[in-house]
C-alpha cells in the first residue's frame, strides 16, 4: 500500500506555510496496483433509465475486499447510492465468484481471487431514473464503478469508456482520447479525479464558452435540455455568466482547476440541485426547462451555478481537515461545515451579484427572506448552529414538518448570516479598509493552478481572520456556533451594513416569485406565513410546518392538516393574506377550517399583527457597506489572464 499525505496550511500574519502534513495511510514505498481498471459503462436505451456497468480490475489472487463509494465529498453524509445497485456479479476467467456484502458495512463486498487469476470482471446494473431522460443523461461516477479496499483512491488508476448514444454529445472535465460513434474513451485517471469529474450528455446540447477576454484559462457552460427551448439562453445571461468568471478571479486572484466546466441540466424530470467538483460542477436548475426562459425562474435559480463554482475554492482545493479523507469509505467529520457551505453561501451570493445575474436590490431581498427564516427558528433556544453541523448527515433529507423547532441544514442560511457579519466587522474595524475579499484572497489564493486539496482547522481559519483583521475572531466564532437563543447576534451584521430588517405588508419580488413558481428543497416551495400567523403551506392548503409556540401552534394546528375554509371562505392564498389583514382590523380570531385523516375540526387563531413579509431598509446617515459588497470589482493587475 502507498501512502497518501494530504497538505496542510498554517496560516501565520502575513505569511502562508506549509505546515506538517496529516491523515498517512499504508506503508512508505508500497504503490497502488500497477495497471488501471478498465471501467465500461454503457447506457443502450436511455428511455429505460439503466447504466450497465462492467469493470476489469487488477487483483492479486486471495482474499479481496471491495468497496461502493459510500461518502461522497460535497454530500456530507454516508447516501452513495448502493440500495439502487442491482445484477452483480463478479468472474475471474469466465467463472463466477461468490461474494458476500459485510454484515455491518453494507458498502462492502468479500470474496477470494482464484489463484493464478490477475484480474476479475465486475459486472451490475445501475437503474438513474433520476438522472436519465429519453433525451439526456447525467453520470456521476461514483454510483457505478466498485473499488478496492487497502488503497487510497489517489493510488488506484481508472480507465473509463462511456457508451451512448452516437447522436448525443457531452461535457466532462475529463480529457477524451477517443469519440467513435458515441463510443468515448477517456484518459486514465485516478479514482478520486474520476468520481470528481462527472458528465453530462443529450441530444439538445449547446456548448458556450465564457472564458474572459485576455484569459489563457479555459472555461465553459455546457448544458443539457429535454428540448431545444430549454437551452435557449440570452447573450445577456451569457455575458453575466462571464461576468461571474471574472469576478471570482478578482476576488481569489486565483484558480484551481487546468480548464472549468459549468454542467448544467435542464430538465422538468431529473432531481434538482448542485454538487461541486474542482474543475467542473454538476447543476441541475430547480426551474428545470423554465430557468432561462422566465424572469422569476432564473431569479430562484441564478445563485446556484456561483455557488458551485465557489466551492472550486472553498470545500474542494481549501477543505476542513476532518471533511477530507483518503478514500469514500472513512467517515467524514462534518463539525466545520459552517465555512465549507455557510461561507460559499455568503461568497457565491456575493459573486451572483457582482456579475449582475442579481441585482443588489435581489440580493437585499434574498437576505432579508433568509433573516426573517432564520429570527423565526425557535429551535435556536435548544440546538446550537453547531449541533446542526455535526448531525448534518441526519438534517440532509430530513422532513419540513416541525422544522422550526428541529432547526434543518441552518448551516447554510444562519451560516450566510454568520460570514456576513464577519465581513462587516472586518470593514467597520478596519475603517472600510479591509473585507473579506482580503480573507478570500489569503486564505484561497494560495498555490494558484494547484487542484491538490489543502486542509485546515479551527485555528487556522482564526489565525487567517486574525492576519487581515485583528480581533478576538475565537470567541466570535464560538459564541455564534455554540450560543443558543439571544446569545447569537443573528442580525449583527445588517444591523452593521447600513441597513435593517423590517416587515411590511407587501412579499418582495423574491417571495412571491418563491410562492409562485419556487421548486425544491431549499427554496421551500410554497406560502410562508411563519412571520404572522406561524403557517407554511403548500400551494394546495396543506401544513407544511407550524411555527413552534407561535400562534397556528397555540391554536392546535399541526404540519400535515389542510386548510379547507377561513372565516367561512374557501382556502385560497389571496383568502388566507385577505383574512389576516382583516383580522387586523376587527381584532377577532382567524377561525380555520382544517382536516386530516377523515376528522375535520374547526381552530381559532389569535393573531391581528396583520401581515408580514420581510425587507431591508435603509438607516438615515449610516454607511452603506452592502453597496460597497455587491459593486463589482476590477480585475487585478491582469489576474484574469492567469
Amino acid at each position: 500500500m502507498g501512502v497518501l499525505c494530504m497538505k496542510r496550511w498554517s496560516l501565520l500574519p502575513g505569511v502562508l506555510v506549509l505546515a506538517a502534513s496529516v491523515s498517512c495511510i499504508g506503508q512508505a514505498g508500497e504503490k497502488g496496483p500497477a495497471r488501471p481498471v478498465a471501467l465500461t459503462v454503457r447506457l443502450p436505451s436511455p428511455v429505460q433509465q439503466i447504466f450497465y456497468v462492467h469493470e476489469v480490475m487488477p487483483v492479486r489472487p486471495g482474499p479481496l475486499t471491495l468497496y461502493y463509494p459510500k461518502y461522497i465529498p460535497g454530500d456530507h453524509a454516508p447516501d452513495g447510492p448502493i440500495g439502487a445497485m442491482m445484477g452483480l456479479e463478479i468472474a475471474a476467467g469466465g467463472r463466477r465468484i461468490a461474494w458476500r456484502r459485510d454484515a455491518v458495512d453494507m458498502f462492502t463486498f468479500h470474496l477470494t481471487v482464484p489463484a493464478a487469476a490477475d484480474r476479475i470482471d465486475i459486472r451490475f446494473q445501475f437503474p438513474a431514473p433520476d438522472r436519465i431522460t429519453p433525451n439526456l443523461m447525467g453520470l456521476e461516477w461514483n454510483c457505478v464503478a466498485l473499488y478496492q479496499a487497502g488503497y487510497p483512491t489517489k493510488e488506484q488508476m481508472y480507465q473509463p469508456v462511456l457508451v451512448i448514444p452516437a447522436a448525443w454529445r457531452y461535457a466532462t472535465a475529463l480529457t477524451t482520447r477517443e469519440d467513435s460513434g458515441g463510443r468515448i474513451t477517456f484518459s486514465p485517471v485516478p479514482f478520486n479525479t474520476l468520481v470528481d469529474s462527472p458528465v453530462i450528455a443529450g441530444e439538445y446540447f449547446r456548448q458556450i464558452d465564457v472564458t474572459p477576454h485576455g484569459s489563457s484559462v479555459h472555461r465553459d457552460l455546457d448544458m443539457v435540455g429535454d428540448n431545444a427551448a430549454a437551452i435557449d439562453i440570452s447573450p445577456v445571461q451569457v455575458a453575466d455568466f462571464r461576468h461571474l468568471v471574472e469576478q471570482a478571479q478578482a476576488l481569489f486572484l486565483s484558480h484551481h482547476y487546468d480548464s472549468y466546466r459549468f454542467l448544467l441540466t435542464l430538465s422538468d424530470y431529473v432531481s434538482t440541485g448542485g454538487l461541486e467538483h474542482h474543475q467542473s460542477s454538476d447543476d441541475r436548475a430547480r426551474s428545470g426547462s423554465k430557468m432561462f426562459a422566465d424572469p422569476d425562474h432564473f431569479m430562484l435559480d441564478a445563485s446556484l451555478l456561483p455557488h458551485e463554482y465557489t466551492h472550486s475554492w472553498n470545500g474542494k482545493f481549501m477543505r476542513p481537515a476532518k471533511l477530507w479523507q483518503p478514500d469514500f469509505e472513512r467517515p467524514e467529520h462534518s463539525k466545520m461545515i459552517w465555512v465549507y457551505e455557510g461561507l460559499t453561501v455568503y461568497l457565491g451570493d456575493m459573486l451572483t451579484a457582482r456579475s449582475g445575474l442579481w441585482s443588489p436590490d435581489t440580493w437585499r431581498q434574498v437576505v432579508a427572506y433568509r433573516a426573517a427564516d432564520m429570527t423565526h427558528r425557535p429551535g435556536r433556544e435548544w440546538r446550537p448552529l453547531i449541533d446542526t453541523t455535526i448531525a448534518a448527515q441526519l438534517l440532509y433529507g430530513s422532513p419540513g414538518a416541525w422544522a422550526s423547532w428541529r432547526r434543518q441544514t441552518d448551516f447554510y442560511r444562519e451560516g450566510e448570516l454568520l460570514w456576513l457579519a464577519v465581513d462587516m466587522k472586518i470593514r467597520t474595524l478596519s475603517h472600510d479598509q479591509r473585507s473579506i475579499d482580503d480573507f478570500a484572497r489569503r486564505f484561497f489564493g494560495a498555490d494558484d493552478g494547484s487542484f491538490v486539496t489543502h486542509t485546515y482547522t479551527f485555528d487556522d481559519l482564526v489565525t487567517a481572520l486574525n492576519a487581515v483583521q485583528p480581533y478576538g475572531w475565537a470567541s466570535f466564532l464560538r459564541n455564534w456556533l455554540d450560543g443558543t437563543g439571544q446569545q447569537v447576534p443573528l442580525l449583527s451584521g445588517i444591523d452593521a451594513s447600513g441597513w435593517r430588517l423590517v416587515y411590511t405588508d407587501r412579499p418582495s419580488r423574491y417571495q412571491k416569485a418563491h410562492e409562485d413558481v419556487g421548486e425544491g428543497e431549499l427554496s421551500r416551495q410554497g406560502v410562508n406565513a411563519m412571520f404572522s400567523v406561524g403557517l407554511f403551506l403548500n400551494r394546495q392548503g396543506k401544513v407544511e410546518d407550524v411555527l413552534w409556540n407561535g400562534p397556528a401552534f397555540t391554536a392546535g394546528l399541526a404540519p400535515g392538516m389542510t386548510l379547507l375554509s377561513i372565516d367561512g371562505r374557501a382556502y385560497s392564498t389571496q383568502v388566507l393574506r385577505e383574512e389576516i389583514a382583516r383580522a387586523r382590523k376587527t381584532r377577532e380570531p382567524l377561525r380555520m377550517n382544517a382536516t386530516e385523516d377523515g376528522v375535520t375540526q374547526l381552530f381559532a387563531i389569535h393573531y391581528d399583527g396583520g401581515l408580514k413579509f420581510p425587507h431591508l431598509v435603509r438607516v438615515p446617515g449610516a454607511t452603506d457597506y452592502l453597496q460597497q459588497s455587491l459593486t463589482p470589482k476590477p480585475l487585478d493587475n491582469g489576474s484574469h489572464t492567469r
